[in-house]
């Protein structure tokens, strides 16, 4: 039995990790949707009608004015265009690029964003007060819900600085997902609205950042970040907004998580004896994808568990595919590595074990 040539398995792997990616995303989707309803009544509750609408609680009002104003498609542009002339101005040839590549990002998330507000006809959530609404191609205002051009536009500049300033980039999509929420709670779309805008504003950025000839590898890295994305947010408002049962079935979800959670520190074990070092990759993004699917399961949730599957085995996948052990970053970064890994596996646990249902949307 012939083995097929490197290029023909690394074309398969990449099939496999856009395959992967593609379902997580729309498993996401599928349980995301159930939060649009629960969270537009929940949003009109707090909401005054006065001339205009205004929300009565103070940090939503900040959030929704502030998000609004942030993800305006002009300043976002404006952006780009500080950091041109900041480059030009201080001869810092590093910014350049950045500038370029985000303009470049925000015109192909304001075309993607554009064309399929009209294509879908999604209702906005102020014409819609029931479960039941038509979607068709339409050019009639307030029939352009899907999806948020905000998100889309903020998620794509935003992708491109993150790729381009690796320091600033958790500020930089905590600024996206402030403008995402900010347009959840201004009634300006439903949650998968803004969840759709942020797909494509990652994969916007993600093609502006690459050369044209990288196009299928960039789509492919960006589906992947969008499916990690997505799973997590979904896997957290289900654990806020759900209680468990107690029944056997999620006796068992919880099992095969704290089972896989443990696997996952214990491949790291070599790696913490020896305090880092050289090799070891592999294994420590296994342990890592290994974690994140133990702690899926104890949500209780399929959906959730197929979800964050789906996107875990994505990132195996693609680590696979760029040939396996690399060397080990500086010891200072290993430890502050492995010390946000616990950090954040103990908040993880901390909001399973004490958080279940907080949300005031079921």
């Amino acid at each position: 039995m012939s083995v097929p040539p490197q290029s023909s398995r690394n074309k398969l792997t990449s099939i496999a990790v856009v395959g992967c990616s593609c379902a997580a995303v729309a498993v996401s989707f599928i349980g995301l949707a159930q939060f649009d309803l629960p969270i537009t009544k929940y949003v009109r509750s707090v909401t005054v009608h006065l001339p205009w609408d205004q929300l009565t609680v103070p940090w939503m009002a900040f959030t929704s004015d502030a998000g609004d104003w942030i993800g305006e498609g002009w300043r976002l542009a404006t952006l780009s265009a500080l950091l041109l002339l900041g480059a030009w101005a201080f001869e810092k040839p590093t910014i350049k690029p950045a500038a370029i590549q985000s303009l470049i990002a925000h015109g192909i998330a304001a075309l993607l964003a554009n064309g399929l507000k009209h294509l879908i006809g999604r209702p906005r959530p102020k014409f819609v007060h029931s479960g039941d609404w038509q979607m068709t191609l339409s050019l009639a205002s307030g029939l352009d819900s899907f999806p948020s051009g905000h998100s889309t536009a903020s998620f794509a500049v935003a992708t491109v600085l993150a790729r381009q300033f690796p320091f600033f980039g958790p500020l930089c999509i905590a600024i996206a997902l402030f403008v995402a929420l900010s347009r959840i709670l201004r009634g300006s779309h439903f949650l998968t609205d803004v969840v759709g805008g942020a797909v494509l504003g990652i994969l916007s950025g993600f093609i502006a950042t690459a050369s044209l000839r990288q196009w299928r590898t960039s789509i492919q890295d960006g589906l992947r970040h969008a499916a990690m994305g997505t799973s997590a947010l979904f896997a957290s408002l289900w654990v806020l907004s759900r209680q468990m049962e107690g029944g056997a079935v999620d006796i068992l979800f919880l099992t095969l998580g704290a089972w896989a959670v443990a696997g996952g520190l214990w491949l790291r074990r070599p790696h913490w004896v020896r305090r880092g070092g050289t090799g070891g990759s592999r294994h420590l993004n296994t342990s890592t994808l290994l974690i994140a699917y133990g702690l899926a399961a104890m949500t209780t949730s399929p959906l959730v568990l197929s979800s964050v599957g789906f996107a875990c085995m994505a990132a195996w996948l693609d680590a696979i595919s760029r040939n396996g052990d690399q060397a080990e970053q500086s010891p200072g970064w290993s430890m502050m590595r492995e010390s946000a890994l616990i950090a954040g596996l103990a908040i993880a646990i901390l909001i399973l074990v004490d958080a279940r249902g907080v949300l005031p949307f079921q």
